[in-house]
């Protein structure tokens, strides 16, 4: 991606931001450093990967790097714009326009998945609907599914998950903007 690509999509995103700030929940898209953490925490195996709000596509672009096939990765975004640019720049890669409150009927086909990484923020997303989406979670997983998510918040934003998802571990990841904290939680372990 070259400067003039960057500097579009950060234009992008941060309009996407004022027209929904609650459902992008930053002003900038995630960083390389912390795209790269939750990348690195995707389990190695069988079965697909879902990203959740991918927004511009940085985590994705970890994904892809970190050896992820292009057929084994679906991406859910409830933005149609941020839809359009990740089927340009991503082509090959499933990307559905959609709700994760949805996400079992979304990708009823491709279950269970291998992991769930969310870039959701599910601070400033109503209560009510994260436990919707947190609901869908385990009608997608099987033993040792992976749910990967970052927050800006020092505690995990994952109060309402299934008990048979257990965490697994925490990490911090400073060269953000704002800094982020990254939970890895595993179903049936």
């Amino acid at each position: 991606m070259n400067t003039q690509q960057k500097n579009t999509g950060f234009w992008h995103f941060t309009r996407e931001f004022f027209r929904d700030p609650r459902g992008i929940g930053a002003l900038f898209p995630s960083s390389p450093f912390l795209a790269r953490r939750m990348a690195g925490l995707v389990p190695s195996g069988e079965g697909a990967v879902v990203e959740l709000g991918p927004g511009l596509g940085p985590v994705t672009h970890a994904l892809l790097e970190g050896g992820i096939a292009k057929t084994d990765l679906i991406l859910i975004e409830r933005s149609a714009n941020m839809v359009q640019h990740l089927r340009q720049e991503f082509p090959g890669v499933e990307v559905i326009h959609g709700d994760a409150a949805e996400l079992a009927t979304l990708i009823g086909d491709r279950l269970p998945v291998r992991a769930i990484v969310s870039s959701l923020p599910l601070r400033t997303i109503p209560p009510k609907i994260v436990g919707r989406i947190l609901g869908e979670f385990p009608k997608c997983a099987r033993r040792g599914t992976a749910f990967i998510q970052f927050t800006y918040h020092p505690l995990h934003s994952c109060t309402g998950l299934s008990g048979k998802f257990t965490h697994q571990r925490a990490s911090y990841v400073w060269r953000n903007l704002p800094p982020a904290r990254v939970d890895c939680f595993h179903f049936g372990d």
